[in-house]
């Protein structure tokens, strides 16, 4: 019994850490410029090649580009631009603790 629970421990925190890494995933978007920043836990900017873009956050509108966010809890998060009569674009950004990221995006007919 205990050492099935171990196995079971073992193999799930295995799964996680390959999952999870430890920063960058290949399947994440990395930022166009990185700078440390002191007063902010996070500051993401996403900027696009066209004008008012709208911006969402994990299915949740934060605004329009050119658009700064501050203090977003570092980690992984789902990123989509929308405008009307273009392509929409979905991407995982990685936000890191303690700096400052700026994303560009080009926006698609």
């Amino acid at each position: 019994m205990k050492v099935q629970l171990f196995r079971i421990k073992f193999f799930s925190i295995l799964i996680l850490i390959l999952l999870c890494g430890t920063g960058y995933s290949q399947e994440s978007v990395k930022p166009e410029k990185m700078y440390e920043i002191e007063g902010h836990k996070t500051v993401v900017e996403i900027f696009a090649s066209v004008p008012d873009v709208n911006v969402y956050i994990n299915g949740t509108y934060q605004g329009k580009t050119n658009l700064e966010l501050f203090d977003l809890t570092p980690g992984f998060y789902q990123l989509r631009l929308e405008k009307r009569g273009y392509a929409d674009v979905e991407e995982v950004i990685y936000v890191k603790n303690r700096y400052g990221q700026r994303f560009w995006f080009n926006i698609n007919k």
